[in-house]
């Protein structure tokens, strides 16, 4: 349970967050529990992490602010392990060098900065720039597959997975291992087997969002031989359908035609009749 002075000081810094929130961060405490807080960094512009998403959590002593939190990070990110005590020089990991004017905002700045290096500590990890760019990219769907992730911050849930390269055009781009495709001959379902993880939680995740089912967005990405047969298929029935409704309104105008020509011959031959008879 938190002291008089703890619940004080982190109510003051939750209000400030909530004025003014720091940059590529999100931080607020459980309702249930002003000790414990969750907070979301978004990946900065220019690091492998941009358009990442990446939830963790602090855990403050009873008698914060004289003694510093623990930092775990949750989110798969390819620089900290999950769900382990990091080691940074505002974490509990170093008492000696807390200093108690330091506030959540500052810890996480700190934490996102750390990240954005490469100098290794407890808890971190070494790994490519192609790992975090893919991890940055299914941060999301892991994220909103998280129960606690959707309860504290429904607002981020409600955010659309879209295409990192229309999300965010300055984003580095690498390249993406060989994809090969293959089709099942009695359903004619297209199957990317070796798809990167990152692709297909992209692709999940726009289908969720527009309705559509998990098999159609596949199949609708599928590369090589399947894809140009489908798209075949596809240019196949658009033509057809552009050539029947092109039948459709040449009868229309053919009947038309015959019916104007017929009204103008009926009237001729109504008006010679009738000439015929006065003389």
């Amino acid at each position: 349970m938190a002291t008089k002075g703890a619940y004080k000081r982190l109510t003051k810094e939750y209000i400030n967050i909530q004025k003014s929130p720091p940059a590529y961060i999100y931080a607020r405490p459980l309702e249930s529990n002003i000790l414990e807080w969750h907070y979301v960094l978004k990946g900065p512009p220019d690091t492998p992490y941009y358009g990442g998403e990446y939830h963790g959590k602090l855990i403050f002593p009873s008698d914060y602010p004289f003694k510093p939190p623990s930092i775990r990070m949750t989110t798969p990110n390819g620089r900290f392990q999950v769900d382990t005590r990091l080691c940074l020089s505002m974490s509990d990991f170093h008492p000696a060098t807390w200093n108690p004017s330091w506030s959540v905002a500052t810890i996480l700045n700190g934490l996102l900065s750390f990240m954005s290096q490469d100098e290794a500590t407890t808890g971190s990890i070494v790994t490519s720039n192609y790992e975090k760019t893919e991890l940055a990219r299914r941060s999301h769907a892991f994220n909103i597959s998280n129960p606690k992730f959707k309860e504290i911050f429904p607002e981020l849930v409600a955010i659309q997975q879209v295409p990192l390269h229309i999300a965010f055009p300055n984003a580095p781009v690498t390249e993406a291992p060989p994809v090969r495709v293959t089709t099942t001959p009695h359903q004619g379902i297209i199957q990317r087997k070796s798809a990167t993880g990152a692709q297909r939680a992209v692709m999940v995740g726009t289908a969720t969002q527009q309705g559509q089912g998990v098999d159609a967005v596949v199949a609708t990405g599928a590369t090589g031989a399947g894809g140009n047969l489908a798209a075949d298929r596809a240019a196949r029935r658009a033509s057809l359908f552009s050539m029947s409704h092109w039948h459709k309104w040449l009868a229309f105008f053919l009947v038309f035609a015959y019916l104007i020509i017929a009204k103008t011959i009926t009237r001729a031959t109504a008006s010679a009749s009738t000439s015929s008879s006065s003389l």
